[in-house]
């Protein structure tokens, strides 16, 4: 964020690193309003309300696999369907929004990103190829984002945990023409097996979307140490007498457990 000539703050906030210190119960997250008028990134809005609608799925998963409320077991299994699809796009929803702030203050130009999918932000083809008759090749912008910061070969080895992200969002959205024949699962079977098989499915998503975040963290925290060692050496130029400090009260609710 610049104020006149110089540059203020960063344009973005770490909800990448808040949501997965929160999955693994060390923190709360925060949520922004355009009210606020903190950041010029329309990405970190978005994403912070993304936030806390998915802590509330996570919660209500959370409380579905631990009720012992009796239910019919047709009851439980639609319940299972609805929650578990429900977690699912939130989290390619989220890896989306999250990638496209960082982005944001990078010098990508926005069109290249604005309408893409989380599988697009993984691999794409490439723009300038374009009039080239020959088969274009393959970038990722993550990655892209990734090199920038010698993170490049960790993110490689762990592409195909980031795919199932995709994969599993592919699959949900596939449901509606039947494909994945949802209703095979609706078998008579005791409520509590039910809830442990759902219990099962949310921990191996939330393992791997915590596996994703792990990414994102790292990418938070370099550009960060970037952005606010730039804006210290602006104001050290600027107005030498300034003494930078790099907490800041930003208006934002927290959203809690």
């Amino acid at each position: 964020m610049w104020v006149g000539n110089g540059p203020v703050r960063p344009n973005f906030h770490p909800l990448g690193t808040e949501l997965r210190n929160w999955l693994m119960r060390k923190g709360d997250v925060s949520v922004f309003s355009f009210d606020d008028n903190w950041f010029t990134n329309s990405y970190t809005y978005d994403a912070s309300v993304l936030v806390v609608a998915f802590a509330s799925i996570v919660n209500d998963c959370h409380a579905f696999a631990n009720s012992t409320e009796p239910l019919d077991s047709l009851e439980a299994e639609i319940r299972c369907v609805r929650l578990y699809t429900e977690n699912v796009l939130y989290t390619a929803r989220l890896c989306e929004a999250f990638i496209k702030q960082l982005l944001f203050c990078s010098s990508f130009p926005e069109e290249d990103y604005h309408g893409s999918a989380l599988g697009s932000l993984l691999s794409k083809d490439c723009n300038s190829c374009r009039p080239n008759k020959e088969k274009r090749h393959k970038i990722s912008l993550l990655g892209s984002l990734a090199h920038r910061y010698h993170l490049c070969h960790s993110y490689e080895l762990c592409l195909n945990e980031h795919v199932k992200i995709v994969n599993r969002r592919r699959d949900i959205e596939a449901a509606h023409s039947g494909v994945t024949k949802l209703a095979q699962k609706f078998v008579r079977k005791p409520v509590s097996e039910i809830r442990k098989k759902f219990e099962k499915e949310c921990l191996d998503l939330g393992n791997s979307f915590i596996h994703m975040l792990h990414h994102i963290s790292d990418l938070e925290d370099k550009m960060l140490a970037e952005l606010n060692h730039f804006i210290r050496e602006e104001a050290q130029r600027v107005c030498p007498a300034i003494t930078f400090s790099q907490s800041q009260d930003i208006p934002s609710h927290r959203a809690e457990s």
